[in-house]
């Protein structure tokens, strides 16, 4: 990865700031590579960087994108023509060269070959006969909901879980993939995490720009990212995203299987990690996957209580979950907590975000960052008409 792009177009400035460049480099190194990565310093204006588990058209991407963060950050925008990473390739005979590789033309490579193997995907799509009855005339249109969630070490309300819904007359509505006519079939699948990303997205930079800070999560299913020609068209997506907002944005993968390869969960969270603050896993409290969640290099583990919060396995589920993520290292994430009482226990069980109706419903958009004490939590829904929180600046 070298910095040659970045000394032209400083010219005479290199000088004075060529120290500083080094330590944004290095810090943007340490935020973007995973512990089994490996980088040093090559000369005064190259690093080589060895990735444990990618291939190289990741691992020039992630390189790339390390570059134009660094144009935007010390010019005020990145010229994607001149960003240039190479790899190492051995030939046969034990010699060694280095094959460039510039943004632009990799982007470009990344939007053909999505487009041609979505049209592949679509063509060899089979009607589906399985038994799920799905009447969707009178359905509602897809309409994108948020839920808050307590950061329990902190005392903020801060995060906000984007989710589709779409109602149904005189029923009530359906939610996440449940909303799509086959919710087997990955391509609408994907389909729907872009649009929700993109809808989250737009709604999060007009928010921004009014001042209202909070971090948004955005749902990412397992099968949109499972097959290269899906996970192009969705890396295609999140590099629509502007630079600024990323800091702002964690991504929760939805629909892991059942005994997930960490091969293939790492795969995912280095995709997903230039493009936001931090990548979680939704999992049953009582999966057996937190370990592959947490050498993946994912931060949080996400549960759901199922309806009605009583009985004693429940909470012993609850209790393993959170008791095996904090030995892995892992924050933990709650969703679905209705009252105090279950609120309580997940606090003393170490859980790290609270949501559901006991902090509030799911709301039209995100709002402005608050504290909340763990009384006010506890006592009183955070969202309530005519209240009046603290903003957190």
């Amino acid at each position: 990865m070298g910095l040659e792009s970045l000394r032209e177009k400083l010219g005479n400035r290199w000088g004075a700031v060529a120290d500083r460049v080094h330590q944004l480099t290095e810090r943007l190194l340490r935020q973007q590579l995973k512990p089994a990565d490996a980088w040093f310093r090559y000369n005064n204006e190259s690093y080589v960087v060895v990735f444990a588990s990618l291939g190289p058209s990741e691992s020039r991407l992630i390189c790339a994108k390390i570059l134009e963060e660094l144009q935007r950050m010390l010019l005020g925008e990145a010229d994607a023509q001149s960003i240039v990473v190479h790899t190492a390739v051995y030939e046969m005979n034990s010699d060694v060269m280095f094959e460039p590789a510039r943004l632009c033309d990799m982007l470009d490579n990344f939007a053909t070959q999505a487009r041609e193997d979505v049209a592949a995907d679509q063509s060899s799509t089979k009607p589906w006969n399985g038994y799920r009855y799905n009447s969707q005339e009178n359905w509602g249109p897809l309409e994108i909901k948020y839920a808050p969630f307590w950061d329990t070490r902190t005392g903020t309300v801060s995060v906000f879980m984007a989710r589709p819904m779409r109602s149904r007359p005189e029923r009530s509505p359906v939610w996440g993939y449940d909303c799509l006519e086959n919710p087997e079939d990955p391509a609408p699948i994907l389909e729907m995490d872009i649009q929700v990303m993109r809808s989250a997205v737009v709604s999060a930079l007009e928010l921004h720009d009014q001042r209202v800070r909070f971090f948004l999560s955005l749902p990412v299913h397992f099968e949109s990212l499972a097959v290269i020609g899906r996970r192009r068209e969705f890396q295609a997506a999140l590099l629509e995203i502007p630079g600024h907002m990323r800091p702002f944005l964690t991504y929760h993968i939805v629909g892991a299987p059942s005994g997930v390869p960490v091969g293939r969960l790492a795969e995912m969270v280095s995709l997903l990690r230039p493009f936001g603050r931090m990548t979680m896993v939704m999992l049953e409290a009582g999966s057996g996957d937190l370990p592959a969640v947490a050498a993946a290099g994912a931060k949080v583990a996400c549960t759901a209580l199922p309806p009605g919060t009583a009985g004693d396995r429940l909470r012993q589920d609850m209790l393993r979950f959170a008791t095996t993520a904090a030995k892995l290292r892992l924050r933990t994430s709650v969703e679905g907590v209705m009252d105090s009482a279950m609120g309580e226990f997940c606090e003393a069980a170490g859980v790290s975000f609270i949501g559901g109706p006991l902090i509030s419903n799911w709301l039209d958009r995100p709002r402005q960052a608050m504290r909340r004490t763990r009384e006010e939590v506890l006592n009183l829904r955070v969202y309530e008409s005519g209240s009046h929180p603290q903003d957190v600046e």
